[in-house]
């Protein structure tokens, strides 16, 4: 496409060439360079913001539909209802080109889903601005996830068509044929149309600090009694019990110590504010470690 964008610049500034100003024919070339250069940049620009396609819901599900979005040179989705109707559809863009029938009837509006009936009537869908995200099953990400279009072609009674993309979760992948489609009409302005892909599954989300150090916490608190368990009851030849825990008489003495040490911290505060006369509560003993 941006090579196309530089013939057709190169041909329009050959035929207008003689309308420079005197001061720019003789240095029109980098003029040409640096105009050409910004025209495949927007366009480099446009087609990667289109493909950004990406959603996280509140329950920390990810989902993202970018690798489904039809850019230049790559056709839109076509699926087929039980009727015969047409279906061309993109994800989260806009159509690559609007149906011929669409433009024989002047509807050139932009849409990511057109359908075309089997009598050659054509209606567009919903608007791309209007999508909404949700879940296929509340609750239940691994279902699969869809994307609701509104603000299609008027309906009747001051309803508007809309249509919903559902995407199904599906893990091996299966993407392209008419047969995987399926085209259901919920209400007279309303159509859904369901395919599987892989991905309609939630990504994977990294884990944070937090979750890496809960897991090495547990891990080392795992080996430390498991440990520790084994070679005491080596050592001492204790059968499998609590006294085998290691360091016991400590961990039995623990709440007493935590208690002491939230007493001292209230008095030490209380002292400090000169709410009360320091008092001697004499001296901890740590024994059993």
């Amino acid at each position: 496409v941006s090579l196309q964008l530089f013939q057709q610049f190169l041909f329009a500034s050959t035929r207008t060439r003689t309308t420079l100003p005197s001061k720019m024919k003789g240095n029109s070339a980098p003029f040409l360079f640096l105009s050409t250069l910004g025209l495949c940049w927007g366009n480099r620009f446009q087609e990667a913001w289109v493909m950004n396609c990406e959603h996280t819901f509140t329950d920390g599900s990810r989902f993202d539909l970018s690798p489904l979005t039809r850019t230049a040179g790559r056709p839109d989705y076509v699926a087929r209802d039980k009727s015969g109707n047409f279906y061309y559809i993109n994800v989260c863009s806009n159509v690559q080109e609007i149906p011929h029938e669409c433009r024989v009837l002047q509807k050139d509006i932009r849409s990511p889903v057109y359908q075309v009936r089997n009598d050659s009537f054509c209606h567009w869908l919903g608007l791309e601005g209007s999508h909404q995200w949700d879940l296929i099953e509340t609750g239940s990400p691994f279902v699969g996830v869809q994307l609701t279009y509104s603000d299609g072609e008027y309906c009747q009674e001051g309803v508007t068509r809309q249509v919903r993309l559902q995407l199904y979760c599906d893990h091996l992948g299966r993407l392209g044929s008419v047969a995987d489609y399926y085209v259901t009409v919920e209400a007279p302005c309303t159509y859904i149309i369901t395919f599987p892909s892989i991905h309609g599954c939630p990504k994977q989300t990294p884990w944070s600090w937090g979750a890496w150090f809960d897991l090495v916490f547990f891990l080392a608190v795992g080996l430390y009694l498991g440990v520790g368990t084994a070679l005491k009851m080596s050592k001492y030849q204790l059968p499998l019990s609590f006294e085998a825990i290691p360091h016991i008489e400590f961990w039995r003495q623990l709440p007493d110590l935590v208690k002491d040490g939230v007493a001292f911290s209230v008095d030490f505060v209380l002292v400090t504010l000169g709410r009360r006369e320091p008092q001697n509560r004499g001296s901890f003993e740590w024994s059993g470690l």
